[in-house]
């Protein structure tokens, strides 16, 4: 029999099982019901649109900055998209392709600037906080403790780049209280599509909420035996893989699934020996209340497991315990990945699970009876802590001024018509994401004036930013080479197509010089070999910039501002 025909006989001899589920015996106060009342209908849609508006403008409005050059990775990666080319055929992709799609998405609808960025994370975010007040509505039932939830998530303030880490996870746990509050077949394969998604935009994110998602549906099924539960979560899982298997087919076809998977724990490795987990000290710390919160966010998926183990003898302890036990699992999953240094850019990307199961303690607490009088206080004093580190973390009050909210009302529709012309013009200097970009503009208009669009640049350094800024597409395969992808089919992979594109020009920034000449030996060697130096553009003390240009294209003229070969 054909594995399909028996996927699909599995699947309909467990739909009647599903469909049947039901919340009887469960107290009504712990039940996720569909609202019927319009008036409470309409009231939570309107707050979750105004949620959605104010998150989106409040984060297109502090971009005053723009991006930090780490989000450029996937600025350069949209564009690269742009002009087909396509992650992991033509360039090297640690697991993040739909990162990559959302930007060239961006770009073809609202144009190649920084204003497209802008609109995908305003967008991303702001779609995030009404996804979570959603799921803590359906977990607590409480419209306070939705809305108390975004405004935790939006004042920790995530870098810009983490937007998946926010509204993947917000979108997921959504779907989970769907599929619990009627567990039927559709709702399990818009759980399945949910992961398959987060897995696209970073494969951890899938594995996490993969696990979420096999929790909420085995412990769903009430059963004396282990194995109706596992036949519900191997379907689930199925579904994930069926989902996800053209991606792989793909994977496969363009340099094979191994050597994909190799590249991604090679890249992860290289993270994890630059940043890994810290467990900060609080007493006498520079920022108490930013190394608070790390601890905090562990003590809240322990304390609602405690809660759970706790309650297990009464007779909603299922009911509770499927809706609890993986947002827990998810959070500890979430902590122990990406609580790295440095806390004050990583600590924010755990905060989701951390809002979800705080609000639902706030919810037992107010429906606590004997300890009531003790667990009230306690639960305030909580929330003031933690609330006071997300402030800390996320420089709320900062960003708030970034954003102009501080000032009079009437000037903020003034404000976003700045910050469009900002997003949109190519050399804002206080849009520039670092010292390099700025003292390289005088290249850039030079690249403009002396190379063809068809042309690329290699970069031999950690400055993502290039490409985009020279408007050029990175040579060799690799957005940058700064110590990542240097394993010896990935320098294949790089020295193929860098000898078969057209590449007048090599930047490579002296603190990344040495890593360059040892980590990548067959670019590095063929750099050395064909391409002489052209300038040294200073950054700082510490840093000058050498750009290098072909020995082997002749140049069809000198460009008159400089003197520099011109190639068109």
């Amino acid at each position: 029999m054909s594995p399909f025909v028996d996927l699909r006989t599995q699947y309909h001899s467990i739909k009647t099982e599903i469909d049947d589920a039901s919340l009887a015996g469960v107290p009504p106060r712990e039940r996720v019901v569909p609202v019927r009342w319009p008036g409470i209908q309409a009231r939570t849609a309107g707050m979750l649109v105004l949620l959605f508006v104010l998150t989106a403008a409040f984060r297109f409005l502090a971009l005053k900055f723009g991006f930090v050059n780490d989000h450029f990775e996937y600025i350069s990666g949209g564009r690269q998209m742009l002009f087909g080319e396509w992650p992991t055929r033509d360039f090297i992709d640690p697991g993040e392709p739909l990162m990559f799609a959302a930007s060239a998405l961006a770009q073809t609808v609202f144009g190649q600037t920084l204003f497209a960025e802008a609109m995908l994370v305003a967008i991303a975010f702001g779609l995030a906080a009404a996804f979570t007040a959603a799921a803590v509505r359906q977990l607590t039932g409480s419209i306070a403790l939705a809305i108390l939830a975004a405004l935790f998530e939006i004042a920790v303030y995530p870098r810009t780049y983490s937007y998946p880490k926010i509204l993947a996870y917000a979108f997921e746990f959504w779907l989970y209280g769907r599929y619990l509050a009627r567990p039927d077949l559709r709702r399990l394969f818009a759980i399945a599509a949910g992961v398959a998604i987060a897995f696209l935009f970073r494969h951890d994110h899938g594995l996490f909420l993969w696990a979420g998602g096999v929790l909420t549906v085995a412990l769903n099924r009430e059963s004396t035996s282990w194995k109706r539960p596992a036949r519900a979560a191997a379907v689930f899982t199925a579904l994930v893989v069926l989902l996800l298997l053209p991606y792989l087919m793909y994977a496969q076809v363009h340099g094979g699934l191994w050597q994909y998977f190799r590249t991604g724990v090679e890249y992860g490795a290289r993270e994890a020996s630059r940043q890994w987990h810290v467990w900060p000290r609080i007493v006498g710390d520079a920022r108490p209340l930013e190394s608070a919160l790390v601890y905090e966010l562990y003590l809240l998926p322990a304390i609602a497991i405690a809660v759970v183990l706790a309650g297990r003898a009464r007779e909603d302890a299922r009911a509770v315990a499927v809706r609890v036990l993986p947002l827990a699992v998810v959070a500890l999953l979430v902590n122990v990945t990406f609580i790295r240094d440095p806390l004050n850019t990583r600590l924010a990307d755990a905060i989701v699970p951390a809002v979800m199961l705080g609000a639902w303690l706030l919810a037992r607490t107010r429906n606590a009876s004997a300890s009531r009088a003790l667990a009230i206080p306690i639960a305030i004093v909580c929330t003031g802590l933690m609330g006071a580190s997300v402030l800390a973390v996320g420089h709320t009050r900062d960003e708030i001024d970034r954003a102009g909210l501080l000032g009079h009302t009437e000037e903020i529709p003034g404000r976003f018509v700045e910050r469009t012309a900002d997003l949109r013009a190519r050399f804002t200097d206080y849009q520039l994401p670092s010292r390099a970009a700025r003292r390289l503009i005088p290249f850039f208009r030079y690249v403009d004036r002396c190379t063809s669009t068809t042309d690329r640049i290699l970069v031999g350094g950690y400055l993502p930013e290039i490409p985009f800024y020279a408007q050029r597409l990175f040579a060799a395969g690799q957005e940058y080479f700064g110590g990542y992808y240097s394993s010896d089919a990935n320098q294949r992979f790089a020295y193929d197509h860098f000898r078969r594109q057209s590449v007048p020009l090599v930047i490579i920034p002296t603190d990344y010089q040495q890593e360059f000449d040892r980590r990548f030996l067959l670019v590095a060697g063929y750099v050395h070999a064909r391409y002489a130096p052209l300038t040294d553009v200073p950054v700082d003390d510490g840093l000058t910039i050498h750009i290098l240009v072909s020995r082997d294209m002749p140049a069809a003229a000198r460009d008159p501002e400089t003197g520099w070969p011109c190639f068109r």
